[in-house]
């Protein structure tokens, strides 16, 4: 019979080992791919977003009153367009896109944390994009930024992605959103590693 010492020895062991198969990532180690094909939520992935050939040299804003019939913000110079279905709002809410100065095909949105009960519809124009020689080979999604500090030269670091869809007779993807703050069109594959090398990824 073993004694009570060898038990809680082996009880020890059993935890340890137990634990090890558990581990969660962390910074250091590779980045977690979505969470799914229909996008979700992830943990703070570093992504690759889509440059424009031609930068911004300032911000672009649109504003509009959106109402439970819905209606559409387009910033031209972005070649930008979000469509609101009727219902997204169940009363009249003032909106803004804001496109970012640069060469990243990013915008944010205001009000932010605001939840609409029928998607909203992201479309971009590829036309003056980097990507536009490509289409065929780089599949392209949404990604979700909380604010502006999250986004780089040429990348960003996203906590949701949403799936997108490719018009090749228009040149242009197109994605739905949940919620207000910031989006940016982003290269499905290439996800960034720690160190900032670029590694194969995606679903």
């Amino acid at each position: 019979m073993r004694s009570p010492a060898l038990r809680v020895i082996a009880a020890a062991a059993l935890l340890v080992a137990a634990a090890g198969c558990n581990d969660t990532v962390t910074s250091g180690d590779a980045p977690r791919t979505p969470a799914g094909r229909a996008g979700g939520l992830i943990d703070g992935l570093l992504v690759s977003v889509v440059q424009r050939t031609l930068p911004l040299q300032q911000n672009y804003t649109a504003t509009a009153t959106i109402g439970s019939a819905g209606g559409t913000i387009a910033i031209p110079q972005a070649g930008f367009r979000i469509t609101f279905p009727a219902g997204a709002v169940s009363a009249p809410v003032t909106v803004r896109a804001t496109a970012l100065a640069g060469s990243n095909v990013a915008y944010e949105f205001e009000p932010h944390g605001i939840v609409f009960a029928r998607e909203p519809v992201i479309s971009q124009d590829l036309g003056l994009t980097s990507v536009l020689g490509q289409l065929l080979s780089t599949p392209l999604q949404g990604g979700y930024f909380a604010d502006a500090s999250l986004l780089g030269d040429g990348v960003a670091t996203i906590s949701e992605t949403r799936p997108a869809t490719l018009d090749l007779l228009r040149l242009r993807t197109t994605f739905t959103i949940r919620h207000f703050s910031g989006y940016a069109v982003t290269r499905k594959s290439g996800y960034m590693g720690a160190s900032g090398s670029r590694m194969a990824g995606g679903r």
